[in-house]
């Protein structure tokens, strides 16, 4: 028996071959630590050139000329090109969805055209036979600007005073959207208090240990093009590739290497990523792109620059009436393309006070461009700041009332036997257990314990807190978010599972890997199913010419659904087994 609970690789003692919770080795983790990963910038291909871009030093500028005849004089710049060149091979694009309302974004080229709108924005792309080549000769290259005004206050963005950075939308809204349910107006006259809370969010990025990176390999006999790419969902670039470089889809195959991290910065498209394929299209080699690291500060997607404000209306007995927010986020000159930058307040709305019983509830989301670098979604989209003004305004409320922040959270919970129901906002609940968590949780907080430490650490001049939060998250999301709305983006995955002859097992998924441990999940479903050991279990990911279908990894979604493929897929393989 104690080897049982000493050997991860050995069941319980009724199911020997059992993997399902508990920690298995991963066999990949190890290969990394030995140094044998392989990463877009380990890949080498005969003929491969290297790009450098030059990036605006300005937020806003009107571009009026560019020379490159210096920085051409070096020995071993192969091209220099700017949009003129490559808009001849790679169409522009726009970051809308249709099923969210008016999204007024304007097109977007792979290389500033006329205009540069952010610091780092790329404008001209060099190409030469190393890389340090091709960054010297960038530096050589003369552009001539003329500085415009650069709105970068979101507060102000409306202003009729303020710079519009596009001048055929008129004005600089990209987004607006108002969920109403209730009489919020009629709430706050009938409450026993009303308080309100704003909060402020700074701009911030997933650092990932690899930069963005891409190697493309265009095969002009064959009309095929290749493409290592360090993103999270090659059927999606895929489906990008093809239309915009207009290459039959089938033509068109995306590797996925090992990826050193992402966090969700890694599932955008991004203009010196599309440069990088049409570049291989135009000169009919590979071409390869690593991004430094400053550029991956000024050029990988920002996120979470939000003010919010809300307001809560309370009886005299502690019951929430009326929650009412207002959410103002800036995302740079553009929409992210193909998922928008939207989304994130889109989601703020729907999430705030999810978790309680507020029958007045009204939130109001404006999204507006400014000259910093795109904002789109990052890790945990929307949530963080949806929880933090929810719980700031129950912490205000319950501490005017004198009511215990436990108790009040408790009376304001949706119950648990209540489902299936909706959140304030209108979205469909069911299942959950808000009443139960909150009760485990002041079992294992120990608050009065907590209190004391807080009030002597006070005592000694030192500030220190607890709080309790309480949230609904949004995983594994549905055709709803995203394919609706004309987005290349899939919402299920696909798995494939073969026995071969050595008794081994092999998975293909459409789920892909950047470091948290997707193949020894599926290794360990497949294991637990077949009754087979987790070390027998080979998984391939990351190869749209190898894989099923699939919308890759991104909102927790690769066990939910890559893992539920992968389940059914065992199970189907054991009935045909026996």
């Amino acid at each position: 028996m104690d080897d049982l609970n000493q050997n991860p690789k050995l069941g319980s003692a009724d199911r020997p071959n059992s993997y399902i919770g508990r920690s298995v080795p991963r066999e990949r983790a190890k290969k990394l630590l030995e140094g044998k990963g392989k990463y877009v910038d380990d890949i080498l291909l005969p003929r491969m050139v290297h790009l450098s871009y030059v990036r605006s030093p300005l937020a806003h500028a009107k571009i009026k000329s560019i020379n490159i005849e210096n920085a051409k004089k070096i020995p071993g710049v192969l091209n220099i090109f700017t949009i003129n060149d490559i808009e001849k091979v790679c169409s522009p694009w726009q970051g809308v969805l249709g099923h969210l309302g008016e999204m007024r974004s304007p097109t977007q080229y792979p290389l500033a055209k006329d205009v540069v709108r952010w610091q780092g924005e790329p404008v001209v792309v060099v190409v030469a036979n190393k890389r340090a080549v091709a960054e010297d000769a960038s530096e050589l290259v003369e552009i001539d600007y003329e500085d415009l005004d650069a709105q970068l206050d979101m507060e102000t963005a409306m202003d009729k005073s303020t710079k519009v950075i596009h001048d055929d939308l008129g004005n600089n809204l990209f987004w607006t959207r108002t969920v109403n349910q209730g009489d919020v107006s009629e709430a706050f006259k009938k409450s026993h208090i009303v308080e309100e809370v704003t909060l402020n969010f700074a701009r911030h990025t997933g650092v990932t240990l690899e930069t963005r990176a891409i190697v493309a390999d265009w095969d002009s006999s064959e009309e095929r093009m290749t493409i290592y790419h360090n993103g999270q969902a090659p059927h999606m670039m895929q489906s990008i590739i093809a239309k915009h470089l207009n290459i039959s889809e089938g033509l068109v195959r995306i590797i996925s290497c090992d990826v050193g991290g992402s966090f969700g910065i890694k599932v955008h498209v991004y203009p010196d990523e599309m440069v990088a394929v049409a570049v291989s299209k135009l000169l009919k080699r590979p071409v390869k792109f690593v991004a430094d690291r400053l550029e991956s500060y000024s050029t990988d997607i920002h996120s979470r620059c939000h003010k919010i404000s809300g307001k809560i209306g309370v009886d005299d007995k502690g019951k929430i009436l009326a929650i009412e927010i207002d959410d103002l986020s800036g995302i740079g000159p553009f929409s992210v393309y193909p998922r928008t930058s939207a989304i994130e307040t889109n989601q703020v709305l729907n999430l705030s006070a999810a978790s309680y019983v507020v029958p007045n509830y009204k939130a109001k989301g404006t999204v507006v461009f400014q000259n910093k670098t795109p904002m789109c979604q990052y890790r945990a989209v929307g949530h963080p700041i949806a929880v933090a003004i929810t719980e700031a305004l129950v912490d205000k409320a319950a501490n005017l009332l004198g009511i215990d922040r436990y108790e009040f959270r408790k009376r304001n919970l949706i119950p648990d036997n209540s489902y299936p129901t909706k959140t304030p906002s209108g979205v469909p609940l069911e299942d959950l257990s808000h009443q139960a968590c909150i009760e485990k949780l002041k079992d294992m907080m120990n608050i009065p314990e907590l209190e004391k430490y807080k009030k002597e650490s006070l005592a000694i001049g030192k500030y220190k807190g607890f709080s309790i939060i309480n949230m609904v998250e949004v995983t594994n999301p549905s055709p709803a978010f995203y394919g609706v709305g004309g987005a290349p983006i899939s919402s299920q995955d696909g798995a494939s599972i073969r026995l071969e002859g050595s008794g081994a097992v092999h998975i293909s998924t459409s789920i892909t890997e950047q470091g948290q441990g997707t193949e020894a999940v599926m290794q360990q479903i497949a294991a637990d199913q077949l009754g087979v050991k987790v070390d027998t279990v080979r998984v391939t990911h990351g190869d749209t010419d190898a894989t099923p279908y699939g919308g890759g990894t991104w909102a927790s979604r690769g066990v939910g659904i890559g893992g539920e493929a992968v389940l059914k897929a065992s199970r189907k393989l054991k009935e045909n087994i026996l």
